[in-house]
C-alpha cells in the first residue's frame, strides 16, 4: 500500500470535512481552501486515519433508488397532470359548454358513472384495439352516445350493438346476422368494424372531427356538405353555416363534452370505478352448447358469459358449430376441459312420437327451429318420423309436455276437396292444414304414411269450413 489512505478512509475524510467546514463544499474551489481551515482539515484527516471502521465483505442491498437530481412537486394544481387529449376541445363553444354543464350536473354525473361502469367488461379489449388502429383515445367514449355501452341497444332506425351498426352497413366487417346470432352485438367484431370505419373516414377526409361526424351522418352526406361549402373541410364551419344534418350538428359537441369530462373523471368529481375490466379469450365450438349449462359446469357466473356473448339470440350457440364462445381468460382452462368431455351441454326435453305428431308442430310448440331439432338428433329426417321414436328437443323455454291436438276422425269429415301436392309436402304437413289425422288422410287416398308423394299428385282432402 502507498502512503495514500484507503478509499474507505477518503470517504470518511470527505464526510467529516463537510461536517466541519461547510464552506469548503459550498464556496471554495479546488486549490482555494481558506487558510484558517488547513489545520482543522489536517486534524480531521489524522482523526479519520486513526478510526477502526469495519469493512463489510459485500455491499448492503440498496433499499431504494438514488436520485440523480433533486425531486420537486409538479407545478400542476392536481395530481393528474395536464389533460392528455388528442382531439381539440372547443372550450367556449355554446353547444359544447351546454352539454358540459348538463353532464356535470348531479344527474349527468350519475349517468356518466353508470355508463362507465357498464363499459367495464369491454374496456380492455376496446382500448387495446384503439391502440392497434392508431385512432384517438377519445373514441372509447363514442359508445356513450351511441348505445350507452349496452351491446343490445337498438335505435329507432334499427341500428344495433355498442357501435350501432345498421343491418345494411355490416358488409366487409365480418359480421354475421341470421336466426341464431346478430354479430352487430358482438363487442369484439363490432369494435373492430367501427374503428376500421372511423379510420377509413379519417383517411378520406384528413380530419378526425369530420371522420367522427360522418360516422353519424354518412360519408356521402359529409361530402355533400363540403361541396356546398365550396370545399371547406372544417366541422365547425360546416355546422355554423347550417350545412350539416341537425343530429350531426349536435353530435360532435355532445361527444367532445363527454370525452372532456369522462377522460379525466377524477378531476371532474366522478366516482372512479374500481371494477376491473375483463380479458377475454375466444374458444371455437364444434357443437351447440347451452351457455347456462356451460357456465354451471365450468363454474363461471352466467351473467359474465352472457355479457361476453350478447350476439346470441338464444341461450344456446348456433347448431352448425361455427361459433367461438368468449369467456374470461381466467376460466379458459376450465371451459376447455368441460368442452373436451364431449357431453351434450344442453338442457333438453325428450319427446316420444305419437300419432299425429310432426316435427313442425313440435318446433312451433317448443319455440325451437326445425333445423335445431334436426341438428341435435343425428340421422333424423323431419319429414319421416315414426310412432314410438324418441326425439331430443332443446329446452329454450319452460314448457309442459307436448300433446297433439285432438283431431276429428275420418268418419266425421266429408272428403270432397282436392289438394295438389307441392314440393316438400308430406302427409304430416297436409294433415295439419286440413285438421285430420295423417293416417286417415293416407287411408282415404289408398296410401300409407310411408308412401311417396309425387309433386303434382292430387289428393282427396276434407272441405274446410
Amino acid at each position: 500500500m502507498s502512503g495514500r489512505p484507503p478509499v474507505r478512509w477518503l470517504s470518511i475524510m470527505f464526510c467529516m470535512t463537510f461536517a466541519l467546514h461547510p464552506a469548503i463544499a459550498t464556496d471554495a474551489l479546488p486549490g482555494q481552501i481558506p487558510g484558517d481551515t488547513e489545520d482543522a482539515l489536517a486534524a480531521a484527516v489524522s482523526t479519520a486515519l486513526s478510526l477502526e471502521v469495519p469493512v463489510p465483505t459485500e455491499a448492503p442491498p440498496m433499499q431504494r433508488p438514488m436520485r440523480a437530481v433533486p425531486a420537486s412537486a409538479p407545478a400542476w394544481e392536481h395530481h393528474a397532470g395536464p389533460e392528455l387529449q388528442s382531439l381539440p376541445m372547443p372550450y367556449g363553444d355554446a353547444q359544447f359548454e351546454r352539454y358540459r354543464a348538463a353532464y356535470l350536473s348531479p344527474g349527468g354525473m350519475q349517468w356518466l358513472e353508470a355508463v362507465y361502469e357498464r363499459s367495464r367488461p369491454y374496456a380492455a379489449y376496446i382500448q387495446e384495439r384503439i391502440r392497434y388502429y392508431g385512432v384517438p383515445d377519445e373514441l372509447f367514449f363514442l359508445p356513450f352516445i351511441e348505445s350507452e355501452y349496452s351491446p343490445k341497444a337498438v335505435s329507432r332506425s334499427g341500428a344495433s350493438g355498442l357501435w350501432q351498426f345498421m343491418r345494411n352497413s355490416v358488409g366487409g366487417y365480418n359480421m354475421r346476422i341470421d336466426d341464431w346470432i346478430d354479430e352487430r352485438r358482438d363487442f369484439m367484431k363490432s369494435t373492430d368494424g367501427a374503428l376500421r370505419k372511423l379510420r377509413s373516414n379519417y383517411e378520406h377526409f384528413g380530419d378526425w372531427l369530420l371522420a367522427i361526424a360522418s360516422y353519424n351522418c354518412g360519408v356521402g352526406a359529409m361530402d355533400k356538405a363540403i361541396r356546398a361549402s365550396g370545399g371547406q373541410r372544417d366541422y365547425w364551419a360546416l355546422r355554423d353555416r347550417g350545412l350539416l344534418p341537425k343530429e350531426t350538428a349536435l353530435y360532435i359537441p355532445k361527444f367532445l363534452a363527454i370525452a372532456s369530462i369522462a377522460m379525466h373523471g377524477g378531476r371532474n368529481r366522478l366516482s372512479v370505478s374500481w371494477t376491473p375490466s375483463t380479458d377475454w379469450v375466444r374458444i371455437p365450438l364444434d357443437r351447440p352448447v347451452d351457455i347456462g349449462m356451460l357456465a354451471s359446469t365450468a363454474n363461471i357466473p352466467l351473467d359474465m358469459v352472457r355479457a361476453g356473448n350478447p350476439e346470441l339470440r338464444y341461450a344456446v350457440t348456433p347448431p352448425d358449430g361455427s361459433y367461438a364462445i368468449k369467456v374470461p381468460a381466467e376460466h379458459e382452462t376450465a371451459v376447455r376441459t368441460v368442452l373436451a368431455d364431449k357431453k351434450v351441454l344442453m338442457s333438453v326435453y325428450m319427446h316420444m312420437v305419437k300419432s299425429g305428431d310432426t316435427i313442425s308442430a313440435l318446433a312451433k310448440y317448443y319455440e325451437v327451429p326445425v333445423s335445431m331439432i334436426a341438428r341435435v338428433n343425428p340421422g333424423l329426417n323431419p319429414d319421416h318420423i315414426r310412432i314410438g321414436q324418441s326425439i331430443v328437443i332443446p329446452a329454450f323455454k319452460d314448457k309442459k309436455p307436448y300433446a297433439a291436438p285432438e283431431l276429428p276422425q275420418g268418419d266425421e269429415l266429408t272428403f270432397a276437396g282436392r289438394y295438389v301436392i307441392a314440393k316438400g309436402d308430406t302427409f304430416w304437413s297436409i294433415s295439419l292444414k286440413y285438421g285430420v289425422q295423417p293416417e286417415v288422410l293416407a287411408a282415404k287416398n289408398g296410401m300409407s304414411l310411408s308412401s311417396i308423394l309425387h309433386e303434382g299428385l292430387s289428393l282427396v282432402v276434407p272441405i274446410l269450413e
